[in-house]
């Protein structure tokens, strides 16, 4: 799952190097959207740097305009479905036999699951759950809370791997740096709208690096994050954003 950005990019880097050591064989999906960051000249120089190097990335433009997102009360909700959606149906069309040999790579870093302990600790203290219900910080922690883990094996029988997960962001711009990798240069208009893109600005103002295992146990010990198992045996509503209180039984 490709986006163009650092994140991906040192995802795919990394992927393209084992694929090579490992002899197997990957595909590259990206979705054009929201269609303002993708300038027709940054995804051609990004395409071609990738295929000179044996990568064929495959451009889906989403049936969404980016008017759906200046209408909405919050345009990254809407943009994380639309994208979400893209995933779920490349799933959905795997037989059962292709089910069992698909690794799903994704791109989230550590400083994700700082914000997103960050974003729970902050949501679920402050805001009061309305009549005994799981409190909507509690919900939105389950969904993010798999990305923790950086292996997940799903009831389906694929997986779900995380290959970037113990780097900061200056670890990654330093490596997309010395490879002189291409990356979207174009900012999205609502970043301003993501908590953790309103907490990496902190980091980076500070300075701070954080450590993957002190961050997971933080987690799994103060948070009540659940163990991998109780991820792979989860209802997959959760990959749309669906989750539903009490799906982890």
């Amino acid at each position: 799952m490709f986006s163009g950005g650092k994140d991906s990019s040192l995802a795919l880097y990394f992927l393209q190097a084992a694929s090579e050591e490992f002899e197997f064989t990957f595909e590259v999906h990206a979705g054009v959207f929201p269609q303002h960051r993708y300038a027709a000249s940054e995804v051609s120089k990004i395409d071609s740097f990738w295929k000179k190097g044996g990568v064929e990335i495959q451009w889906h433009n989403l049936e969404a305009s980016d008017d759906s997102l200046e209408k909405a009360d919050d345009p990254c909700a809407v943009c994380q479905q639309v994208r979400k959606l893209l995933f779920v149906e490349f799933v959905r069309r795997k037989t059962p036999s292709e089910m069992h040999n698909l690794v799903v790579v994704t791109a989230y870093t550590l400083w994700d699951l700082v914000s997103y302990s960050l974003e729970y600790i902050m949501g679920h203290n402050l805001i009061r759950s309305d009549g005994g219900n799981i409190s909507p910080g509690r919900t939105r922690f389950l969904e993010t809370g798999q990305r923790f883990h950086s292996v997940l094996t799903m009831k389906r029988g694929y997986t779900m791997y995380r290959p970037i997960l113990k780097y900061n962001k200056g670890d990654v711009v330093r490596i997309i740096q010395q490879a002189s990798i291409p990356i979207l240069n174009t900012p999205c208009r609502y970043a301003r709208f993501r908590p953790k893109r309103i907490l990496e600005t902190y980091y980076e103002s500070r300075l701070l690096c954080f450590d993957y295992d002190r961050v997971l146990m933080f987690a799994e010990k103060c948070l009540s994050l659940p163990a991998a198992a109780e991820y792979e045996s989860m209802s997959e509503d959760f990959l749309t954003g669906a989750l539903e209180p009490g799906t982890l039984g």
